[in-house]
């Protein structure tokens, strides 16, 4: 199978998006640039994308005819073997700095905790679980999910040459409908005691996505495989604009909207609407490339898409080196440029590995890593975060809690909701509701006598007076809003991504969002 560049710009354009979300979640800042990098086309994302075009080019090139089934095991276990050297690197490098910044920077190791709980809960057994890829903290799952799906790739082509596709098929779809009663719970009682972070996305549900793309990598690969027909194309553009318009809130009248879709789209398990949504815009990309092979084509997206290992390895670890510095800026006017300048970093990865071929793969992931974490440090001093001041509970367990709230763009009242640990972030709070001026919310809201234990806030700005956080026609919130913790929105929050303990977070700043 020829190389196809218009599938090198598409998987350098979702490495782009990707590197953005990451960069915004794991700073937890927010940007109007998130309404068109998550989800725009859907209810799907880059993760998914990413894995069905790498499933699809997996399937295809190792599926060759010169190759023989031991040739193509050979090859397809030893590129599972580099995946893995690589996700060890990157394992190495996030575990050193986050030693590194609870050694020195112990504020940004604190908001680096969320993403290594396991890690600060059981150092020895989460670095051996992560190497044995049964513990995946935030943002390392992709490359443990790939290995995966590797290892188990000669066995599918195997069984594709047998005629046996209709059966992998088959069996791949009951393993992703009985997914979401696979739990955790196998890996905790052998492991028990143990702390672990088993990752967002369930293998079991996403092994479809895989399989299903490596199986028409291998039918591509057949002469006689014929997949294009005109009415196929007018269903699935049909079906991809009806989705296109209940994502946007078109049928909010029939009580379609995000919530519903939601439900039916769930990500971490891969939820039918999903499936459905990003196979449609599949079919549709290929009908694309069929007839203008170069209307995808993108220089700049292809050069970091033909060598996405090393990208993507790259953008792993850059982020984390880069939280700090992001989170300490993240309510500035130049945090989104600071943003675009790490997300311009992606370009050298592949640029080292087209222009040092006179470097061993050691010396080459020395360099990377090196100047990486270099840069990140020297980063984190200059753009240093200034810790709160301490507050401490008084004898009777009382402690003050300040609120700030950051991003306000409207001039109507600020109404603040605090949640106690056993409220309904749906209801109506059992600690403090009111509402405060701008200027209050902006210099720092301060309620005196909370005892200590764990909460959660709610905050929006009332510019119509109704006293609730008012949504258009699309479904969005058209004033704005935030939670503590500002966590990264893909539908209402949970409880677990807001609550923090207090007094220990006991200076909490609100970021708000406006869509």
């Amino acid at each position: 199978m020829k190389r196809i560049p218009a599938l090198d710009s598409i998987r350098g354009l979702l490495l782009v998006i990707m590197t953005i979300n990451h960069l915004f979640w794991i700073s937890g800042g927010n940007s109007i640039i998130q309404m068109f990098s998550l989800q725009p086309l859907g209810q799907f994302g880059a993760a998914e994308g990413f894995i069905l075009v790498s499933g699809f080019l997996a399937g295809a090139i190792y599926s060759r005819p010169h190759l023989s089934n031991s040739e193509l095991r050979s090859k397809a276990w030893s590129r599972a073997w580099s995946i893995y050297k690589y996700h060890i690197v990157c394992l190495l490098i996030v575990f050193v700095w986050f030693a590194l910044c609870v050694t020195y920077m112990p504020t940004s190791a604190e908001m680096l905790e969320v993403n290594l709980t396991s890690l600060v809960d059981a150092p020895w057994s989460s670095v051996l679980l992560s190497a044995a890829l049964v513990n995946k903290p935030s943002y390392l799952e992709i490359l443990p999910l790939y290995i995966m799906y590797m290892l188990l790739l000669p066995i599918l082509i195997a069984a594709y040459r047998r005629g046996w596709m209709a059966m992998v098929l088959l069996s791949s779809v009951v393993v992703w409908a009985m997914s979401g009663h696979i739990t955790d719970a196998v890996i905790i009682h052998l492991l028990p005691g143990a702390a672990l972070q088993t990752g967002y996305f369930d293998p079991f549900a996403w092994q479809l996505l895989f399989i299903g793309a490596s199986a028409v990598g291998y039918a591509a690969n057949q002469g006689n495989f014929n997949w294009y027909s005109k009415w196929l194309t007018l269903a699935a553009g049909v079906t991809a604009a009806v989705i296109l318009l209940m994502h946007h809130g078109f049928f909010l009248q029939w009580g379609i909207h995000q919530g519903v879709l939601y439900g039916l789209a769930d990500k971490p398990e891969l939820g039918w609407l999903r499936l459905l949504n990003i196979a449609v815009w599949a079919y549709l990309i290929a009908a694309v490339i069929k007839h203008r092979p170069n209307l995808l084509v993108f220089k700049p997206l292809s050069y970091i898409g033909r060598h996405s290992l090393q990208v993507f390895a790259w953008h792993t670890v850059m982020i984390y080196l880069m939280a700090p510095m992001l989170w300490a800026q993240r309510f500035n006017a130049h945090y989104e440029w600071l943003v675009f300048v790490c997300l311009a970093s992606i370009w050298i990865p592949a640029w080292i590995r087209e222009h040092s071929g006179g470097l061993s793969q050691l010396k080459r992931w020395s360099l990377g890593a090196g100047s990486a974490m270099t840069v990140g440090l020297m980063l984190s001093v200059v753009f240093r975060f200034e810790p709160a001041p301490q507050v401490v509970a008084n004898t009777d367990g009382l402690a003050p809690l300040t609120i700030k709230v950051a991003n306000i763009k409207g001039d109507g009242p600020i109404i603040l909701l605090v949640y106690g640990e056993g409220d309904n972030l749906n209801g109506m709070p059992s600690i403090h509701a009111q509402g405060y001026s701008v200027s209050q919310a902006t210099a720092g809201i301060r309620i005196d006598a909370i005892p200590v234990g764990k909460y959660a806030i709610f905050a929006y700005q009332d510019n119509d007076g109704n006293q609730r956080l008012t949504s258009g026609s699309n479904g969005m919130p058209t004033e704005g809003f935030g939670y503590s913790n500002n966590p990264a929105l893909q539908g209402p929050p949970s409880m677990e991504q807001v609550q923090f303990s207090h007094p220990d977070k006991a200076h909490q700043t609100i970021q708000f969002w406006n869509f």
